[in-house]
């Protein structure tokens, strides 16, 4: 059994200054090599680290010695010279006497760092996919929009915000007609780019902070607040202008709305409202809106 250890061999460097002068008394062969520089007669443990980290040495990590006798996982970078520079962590503890002294533990940590930025460039890549999961569980596929549990939790949201502000709000369900027409005739691929088509129009013709969304197959909702009965009024046959005048892939497509206007009525019973008047626009004709007050307080 081997009993004659060494302290050069630990593969860590271990390194003895004066506390107040930083002249090194004494090295382990390990620390030379790992600063790749020849042991000296006389030597202060700052020329054998870098320029930023000697202005660390000075202004932190002394300090930190002189007042509470120790300094622990200090990240410095050894001056190997012909540009290479080599990270290292120290380990520090003051040793009080006549004169006092400092013992080094001096350990690359090259290899630390690598496995720290992998982690560090792991957890971004992990929080722009937890991201971008995020915006597709919120997003209709298709059109881009918000898909219809994402316009609940967002609709709801902004009608709260309006029943604070005491401002009106309005709830707008949109149905393209004779949409099962278009698929049948001109099939679904043509029918999925009408939604594109159609998911456009109303991002164009409504406001930022509006509430777009694809709820169904070819049924689209839009929330928006401060609409007065005339302005709701206006908005919807605003949106079906827009839908008339331009031909959809080359097509004439119309739609029909149903709107419930409200300053305290809860969004479940807007939602409801905007429904039965949709499909009273859909029994009078199609491509028209019916537009109604309602008031749920």
């Amino acid at each position: 059994m081997q009993t004659d250890f060494s302290l050069d061999d630990f593969p860590v460097g271990l390194v003895v200054t004066n506390l107040h002068s930083t002249e090194v008394l004494q090295a382990s062969p390990y620390f030379y090599r790992l600063s790749q520089q020849q042991p000296l007669t006389t030597s202060k443990l700052g020329q054998f680290f870098t320029p930023a980290s000697k202005i660390l040495l000075e202004s932190f990590v002394m300090p930190m010695l002189l007042h509470q006798g120790h300094c622990d996982e200090i990240q410095l970078t050894i001056d190997a010279g012909s540009s290479v520079r080599i990270p290292v962590l120290a380990n520090a503890r003051v040793v009080s006497g006549e004169p006092a002294i400092v013992y080094w533990a001096i350990s690359p940590s090259q290899q630390r760092d690598t496995l720290y930025q992998q982690l560090v460039d792991l957890r971004n890549d992990l929080e722009i996919r937890a991201e971008k999961l995020e915006v597709l569980s919120r997003t209709d596929e298709l059109t881009g929009l918000l898909n219809r549990r994402a316009f609940i939790q967002s609709a709801e949201t902004l009608i709260k915000q309006a029943q604070r502000s005491g401002v009106a709000y309005a709830f707008f369900m949109l149905d393209i007609d004779f949409f099962k027409q278009i698929n049948d005739q001109h099939g679904h691929a043509f029918g999925d780019q009408v939604l594109k088509d159609m998911a456009k129009i109303l991002t164009e013709n409504t406001r930022s902070n509006d509430i777009v969304a694809r709820v169904g197959g070819e049924e689209f909702a839009l929330v928006t607040f401060d609409q007065a009965e005339h302005s709701a009024n206006f908005l919807a046959e605003k949106l079906l202008s827009a839908i008339r005048q331009q031909p959809i892939q080359g097509i004439m497509v119309t739609a029909s709305i149903g709107c419930a206007i409200a300053s305290h009525a809860p969004f479940e019973q807007l939602y409801k409202d905007a429904d039965a008047l949709l499909y009273q626009a859909k029994h009078q004709g199609r491509n028209r809106a019916l537009c109604r007050l309602f008031d749920g307080s």
